[in-house]
Protein backbone atom coordinates (compact mmCIF):
# COMPACT_ATOMS: atom_id res chain seq x y z
CA UNK A 1 0.00 0.00 0.00
CA UNK A 2 1.10 3.22 -0.68
CA UNK A 3 1.91 6.00 1.81
CA UNK A 4 0.12 9.07 1.95
CA UNK A 5 3.04 10.89 0.78
CA UNK A 6 3.63 8.93 -2.23
CA UNK A 7 -0.46 8.98 -2.93
CA UNK A 8 0.34 12.56 -2.93
CA UNK A 9 3.50 12.63 -5.41
CA UNK A 10 1.03 10.03 -7.65
CA UNK A 11 -1.82 12.56 -7.67
CA UNK A 12 0.85 15.71 -8.35
CA UNK A 13 2.49 13.48 -11.48
CA UNK A 14 -0.93 12.70 -12.73
CA UNK A 15 -2.35 16.13 -12.93
CA UNK A 16 1.12 17.75 -14.00
CA UNK A 17 0.32 17.45 -17.90
CA UNK A 18 -3.31 19.16 -17.93
CA UNK A 19 -1.36 22.53 -16.31
CA UNK A 20 0.14 23.09 -20.00
CA UNK A 21 -2.20 22.16 -22.24
CA UNK A 22 -6.51 23.25 -22.52
CA UNK A 23 -9.35 22.06 -24.88
CA UNK A 24 -9.86 23.36 -28.20
CA UNK A 25 -13.37 23.79 -29.89
CA UNK A 26 -15.38 24.71 -32.33
CA UNK A 27 -18.81 25.52 -33.25
CA UNK A 28 -21.41 27.76 -31.04
CA UNK A 29 -21.49 27.08 -27.52
CA UNK A 30 -24.54 29.23 -27.11
CA UNK A 31 -27.03 27.34 -29.91
CA UNK A 32 -27.64 23.77 -28.43
CA UNK A 33 -28.87 22.67 -32.08
CA UNK A 34 -25.22 23.36 -32.76
CA UNK A 35 -22.60 20.19 -32.74
CA UNK A 36 -19.22 21.17 -30.83
CA UNK A 37 -16.27 19.83 -31.96
CA UNK A 38 -12.97 19.69 -29.52
CA UNK A 39 -9.40 18.46 -29.85
CA UNK A 40 -6.37 19.77 -27.13
CA UNK A 41 -4.03 22.32 -27.67
CA UNK A 42 -0.70 21.84 -25.84
CA UNK A 43 0.97 25.34 -24.26
CA UNK A 44 4.33 26.65 -24.53
CA UNK A 45 6.24 29.69 -24.10
CA UNK A 46 9.42 29.33 -25.54
CA UNK A 47 11.93 32.82 -25.58
CA UNK A 48 9.47 34.17 -23.77
CA UNK A 49 6.55 34.29 -26.49
CA UNK A 50 4.01 32.10 -26.39
CA UNK A 51 2.61 29.01 -28.27
CA UNK A 52 0.81 26.22 -29.58
CA UNK A 53 0.65 23.16 -31.24
CA UNK A 54 -2.38 20.93 -32.08
CA UNK A 55 -3.03 18.11 -34.33
CA UNK A 56 -3.84 18.80 -38.54
CA UNK A 57 -6.76 16.77 -38.17
CA UNK A 58 -8.25 18.68 -35.53
CA UNK A 59 -7.43 22.47 -37.83
CA UNK A 60 -8.83 20.52 -40.97
CA UNK A 61 -12.15 19.53 -39.33
CA UNK A 62 -12.47 23.03 -38.31
CA UNK A 63 -11.69 24.30 -41.68
CA UNK A 64 -14.25 21.63 -43.51
CA UNK A 65 -17.04 22.94 -41.20
CA UNK A 66 -16.43 26.57 -41.73
CA UNK A 67 -17.47 26.27 -45.52
CA UNK A 68 -21.14 25.56 -44.27
CA UNK A 69 -21.37 26.76 -40.74
CA UNK A 70 -19.17 30.64 -41.21
CA UNK A 71 -20.13 31.78 -38.06
CA UNK A 72 -18.57 29.16 -35.95
CA UNK A 73 -15.46 30.05 -33.60
CA UNK A 74 -12.91 28.12 -32.53
CA UNK A 75 -11.28 28.68 -29.07
CA UNK A 76 -8.30 27.65 -26.71
CA UNK A 77 -9.93 27.57 -23.42
CA UNK A 78 -11.37 30.67 -22.65
CA UNK A 79 -9.99 32.52 -25.73
CA UNK A 80 -11.26 33.20 -28.88
CA UNK A 81 -8.98 32.46 -31.85
CA UNK A 82 -8.40 33.90 -35.04
CA UNK A 83 -7.08 30.29 -36.15
CA UNK A 84 -5.79 31.12 -39.87
CA UNK A 85 -3.75 34.45 -38.77
CA UNK A 86 -2.44 32.16 -35.67
CA UNK A 87 -1.51 29.44 -37.70
CA UNK A 88 3.29 29.62 -37.90
CA UNK A 89 2.63 25.95 -39.99
CA UNK A 90 1.06 22.65 -40.16
CA UNK A 91 1.85 18.82 -41.78
CA UNK A 92 -1.47 16.61 -43.05
CA UNK A 93 1.67 13.76 -43.43
CA UNK A 94 2.82 14.36 -39.24
CA UNK A 95 -0.60 15.51 -38.12
CA UNK A 96 0.80 18.68 -36.28
CA UNK A 97 -0.14 22.31 -36.12
CA UNK A 98 1.61 25.05 -34.53
CA UNK A 99 -0.09 28.85 -33.63
CA UNK A 100 1.32 31.71 -32.35
CA UNK A 101 -0.82 32.81 -29.50
CA UNK A 102 1.18 36.00 -28.40
CA UNK A 103 -1.18 38.52 -29.59
CA UNK A 104 -3.00 37.04 -26.31
CA UNK A 105 -2.51 37.39 -22.64
CA UNK A 106 -1.53 33.90 -20.53
CA UNK A 107 -5.03 34.28 -18.56
CA UNK A 108 -7.20 34.61 -21.53
CA UNK A 109 -6.74 30.60 -21.49
CA UNK A 110 -7.31 30.14 -18.03
CA UNK A 111 -10.69 27.68 -17.21
CA UNK A 112 -12.94 26.93 -14.49
CA UNK A 113 -11.41 24.00 -13.19
CA UNK A 114 -9.42 22.13 -10.56
CA UNK A 115 -6.15 22.74 -12.31
CA UNK A 116 -5.10 25.65 -13.51
CA UNK A 117 -3.52 26.15 -17.26
CA UNK A 118 0.00 27.75 -17.62
CA UNK A 119 2.49 27.75 -20.93
CA UNK A 120 5.17 25.06 -20.41
CA UNK A 121 8.66 27.22 -20.95
CA UNK A 122 11.29 25.20 -22.98
CA UNK A 123 14.62 25.59 -23.93
CA UNK A 124 15.31 23.13 -26.73
CA UNK A 125 13.44 20.78 -29.00
CA UNK A 126 14.37 17.42 -28.34
CA UNK A 127 13.79 14.54 -26.71
CA UNK A 128 16.63 14.43 -24.30
CA UNK A 129 17.04 10.49 -22.85
CA UNK A 130 13.42 9.34 -24.00
CA UNK A 131 13.99 5.13 -25.02
CA UNK A 132 11.85 2.56 -24.80
CA UNK A 133 11.11 1.43 -21.34
CA UNK A 134 11.13 4.64 -19.78
CA UNK A 135 8.01 6.71 -18.18
CA UNK A 136 5.90 9.27 -19.69
CA UNK A 137 2.67 11.09 -18.54
CA UNK A 138 0.47 12.54 -20.75
CA UNK A 139 -3.40 14.11 -20.91
CA UNK A 140 -5.70 15.71 -22.62
CA UNK A 141 -9.83 16.33 -23.39
CA UNK A 142 -11.62 13.24 -24.59
CA UNK A 143 -14.67 14.65 -27.04
CA UNK A 144 -16.82 11.91 -25.38
CA UNK A 145 -17.07 13.39 -22.60
CA UNK A 146 -17.65 17.11 -23.12
CA UNK A 147 -20.70 18.31 -21.76
CA UNK A 148 -23.28 21.60 -21.89
CA UNK A 149 -24.91 22.29 -18.88
CA UNK A 150 -26.43 25.43 -19.67
CA UNK A 151 -26.25 27.26 -23.16
CA UNK A 152 -23.05 29.28 -23.95
CA UNK A 153 -21.27 26.91 -20.87
CA UNK A 154 -19.02 23.78 -21.77
CA UNK A 155 -17.62 21.46 -19.58
CA UNK A 156 -14.51 19.02 -20.62
CA UNK A 157 -13.76 16.53 -18.49
CA UNK A 158 -10.52 15.23 -18.76
CA UNK A 159 -8.14 12.29 -18.84
CA UNK A 160 -4.33 11.90 -17.88
CA UNK A 161 -1.65 9.39 -16.39
CA UNK A 162 1.24 10.28 -14.19
CA UNK A 163 3.28 6.81 -14.99
CA UNK A 164 3.02 4.78 -18.46
CA UNK A 165 5.44 3.42 -19.41
CA UNK A 166 6.99 3.89 -23.41
CA UNK A 167 6.86 0.48 -25.29
CA UNK A 168 7.85 1.98 -28.65
CA UNK A 169 10.21 4.31 -29.81
CA UNK A 170 11.29 5.33 -32.96
CA UNK A 171 12.26 8.80 -35.30
CA UNK A 172 8.73 8.97 -35.65
CA UNK A 173 6.65 8.11 -32.94
CA UNK A 174 6.13 7.74 -29.53
CA UNK A 175 3.73 4.67 -28.28
CA UNK A 176 2.64 4.00 -24.57
CA UNK A 177 -0.34 2.18 -23.25
CA UNK A 178 -3.28 3.96 -22.33
CA UNK A 179 -2.19 1.84 -18.58
CA UNK A 180 -5.92 3.27 -17.25
CA UNK A 181 -5.55 1.96 -13.69
CA UNK A 182 -2.63 4.93 -13.60
CA UNK A 183 -5.24 7.43 -14.89
CA UNK A 184 -7.06 10.25 -13.21
CA UNK A 185 -10.18 10.59 -15.12
CA UNK A 186 -12.89 13.41 -14.02
CA UNK A 187 -16.08 11.52 -14.08
CA UNK A 188 -19.52 12.95 -14.41
CA UNK A 189 -22.50 11.28 -13.41
CA UNK A 190 -23.40 9.83 -17.24
CA UNK A 191 -19.68 9.29 -17.96
CA UNK A 192 -19.29 5.70 -15.75
CA UNK A 193 -17.86 3.78 -18.72
CA UNK A 194 -14.79 3.69 -20.29
CA UNK A 195 -15.74 4.89 -23.81
CA UNK A 196 -13.25 3.12 -27.02
CA UNK A 197 -12.92 6.42 -28.73
CA UNK A 198 -10.98 9.02 -26.69
CA UNK A 199 -10.88 11.66 -29.78
CA UNK A 200 -10.01 15.36 -28.32
CA UNK A 201 -6.87 13.48 -26.59
CA UNK A 202 -5.53 14.91 -29.82
CA UNK A 203 -2.81 17.31 -29.23
CA UNK A 204 -2.07 16.36 -25.64
CA UNK A 205 1.21 16.75 -24.20
CA UNK A 206 3.31 13.76 -23.88
CA UNK A 207 6.33 14.38 -20.68
CA UNK A 208 9.25 12.41 -19.97
CA UNK A 209 9.69 12.08 -16.08
CA UNK A 210 13.04 11.02 -14.45
CA UNK A 211 14.43 11.26 -10.95
CA UNK A 212 18.20 12.40 -10.47
CA UNK A 213 20.43 10.65 -8.59
CA UNK A 214 18.96 12.60 -5.38
CA UNK A 215 15.38 12.28 -5.84
CA UNK A 216 14.08 15.23 -7.39
CA UNK A 217 11.21 14.84 -10.47
CA UNK A 218 12.26 16.02 -13.52
CA UNK A 219 10.16 16.89 -16.69
CA UNK A 220 10.52 17.08 -20.47
CA UNK A 221 8.49 17.59 -23.09
CA UNK A 222 9.38 15.02 -25.79
CA UNK A 223 5.86 14.55 -27.51
CA UNK A 224 2.11 15.64 -29.09
CA UNK A 225 -0.48 13.02 -28.77
CA UNK A 226 -2.34 12.43 -32.30
CA UNK A 227 -3.77 8.74 -32.02
CA UNK A 228 -5.13 6.46 -29.92
CA UNK A 229 -5.48 3.05 -31.19
CA UNK A 230 -8.22 1.10 -29.22
CA UNK A 231 -7.81 -2.21 -30.17
CA UNK A 232 -4.05 -2.17 -28.88
CA UNK A 233 -5.15 0.36 -26.22
CA UNK A 234 -2.36 2.40 -27.05
CA UNK A 235 -1.33 6.19 -27.62
CA UNK A 236 1.11 7.51 -30.44
CA UNK A 237 2.76 10.79 -29.96
CA UNK A 238 4.41 12.78 -32.35
CA UNK A 239 8.02 13.51 -31.11
CA UNK A 240 8.52 17.26 -30.38
CA UNK A 241 11.87 17.07 -32.49
CA UNK A 242 9.45 17.68 -35.57
CA UNK A 243 8.93 21.10 -33.74
CA UNK A 244 12.32 23.59 -34.69
CA UNK A 245 12.91 26.82 -32.49
CA UNK A 246 10.63 29.03 -35.15
CA UNK A 247 7.79 26.60 -34.83
CA UNK A 248 8.21 25.36 -38.33
CA UNK A 249 7.47 21.58 -39.02
CA UNK A 250 10.52 19.29 -40.18
CA UNK A 251 8.17 17.91 -42.60
CA UNK A 252 11.70 16.07 -44.21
Amino acid sequence: MLSDDQMKLADELTRFPMLFCNACFFGDPGDDSTRVNNGTVTLIKYNNNKFGITNYHVIDEFRKRLKDEPNIKFGIGGAEINLESSIIDESQDLDLCTLNLDNHDESDFHSRGNVPTHFYEIDDFTTGNLKAGEYVLFGGYPGVWRTRPTSNHLIFDTLSSGSTEVNEFTSQNIRFELALDKCIITLKENHDKFPENLGGLSGGPVFHHHQSSTGISKFKLVGIIYEHIAEYDSILARPISFINEHFQINKH
